[in-house]
């Protein structure tokens, strides 16, 4: 009997672990800790001598793409992280450094950001000095915040490699920038900017226990890191390295004329297949 006992409540305690243990994952029916312990794979070492080509490329990414729309699920969305990483720090990590350009040498605080992406417009209030008179207004300043919510796109810096040694072509992302369209006092859109930049080093252990929806299984989600690891996302080319370090569509051929410049952008992306092609034979 004694025994019986003993057995019961081993059985219970397991059970009200167990439970404990659910308690802390709402969405699942077991612990889901697969992707939250999971640690960047190191890239390998790449000797100078043996980078015989490179070519550094920008990319845009938008998310209104159906193969991108996994970027923005609902549960998980990829700006809030990339907002979060650098504005208060996500949980277990410090805030990320933020730079101002591609060329990663201008730190941003986030008073900075916040600075550039916030305005202060004027509406006309009710008077409080007399409230019983309603065409009796006071010019007032009010402060209009930015919302992370209306991130749409994204531009990634990377730089495509032939490494001789290993005798393959390959891409590493350098830089993400989340791009926005800063507003006037007057409430007009401007053209669309980078945010604030990125270092992927510095995003990837962030990444890798962020998780990415699969529409397939629910059990077997990637983690954020993996899905640009394994480039799954959509994009079109806005710049390649060029001696007037400009985007396409700020040459002259190309500014007047949107579907030209989309071309140029295939062309580029048709040299990089070429290119990769014609390093082996077959």
């Amino acid at each position: 009997m004694k025994q019986i006992l003993v057995t019961l409540t081993a059985l219970l305690l397991t059970v009200f672990s167990v439970n404990a243990q659910v308690s802390s994952y709402e969405d699942f029916t077991y612990p889901h800790t697969a992707v939250k312990e999971r640690k960047p794979v190191p890239y390998r070492y790449i000797r100078e001598a043996n980078v015989k080509w490179s070519k550094r490329i920008h990319r845009v990414i938008d998310v209104r793409e159906k193969q991108n729309k996994v970027m923005h699920w609902p549960r998980n969305p990829f700006y809030l992280i990339i907002w979060n990483s650098v504005m208060e720090g996500v949980e277990g990590f410090a805030p990320l450094t933020a730079y101002a350009s591609d060329s990663l040498t201008s730190i941003m605080t986030p008073e900075d950001v916040k600075k550039n992406t916030s305005i202060i417009t004027t509406v006309m209030v009710p008077n409080p000095d007399n409230p019983d008179d309603p065409y009796d207004l006071i010019p007032t300043e009010v402060p209009i915040e930015f919302e992370p919510t209306s991130i749409e796109k994204y531009r990634i810096m990377e730089d495509w490699i032939f490494d001789y040694n290993y005798s393959d072509f390959r891409a590493r992302i350098i830089a993400i920038a989340p791009l926005y369209k800063p507003l006037t006092e007057s409430g007009i859109e401007l053209g669309e900017q980078p945010l604030f930049w990125v270092k992927m080093d510095d995003l990837r252990p962030i990444l890798a226990q962020q998780e990415v929806f699969n529409e397939q299984n629910d059990a077997a989600r990637m983690s954020f890191d993996h899905w640009f690891q394994m480039r799954m996302f959509n994009s079109f080319i806005v710049k390649e390295s060029n001696m007037y370090d400009m985007d396409i569509k700020y040459f002259e051929e190309f500014r007047d004329d949107g579907i030209a410049a989309l071309l140029e952008a295939e062309r580029i992306k048709n040299d990089l297949f070429i290119f990769e092609h014609d390093l082996w034979e077959y």
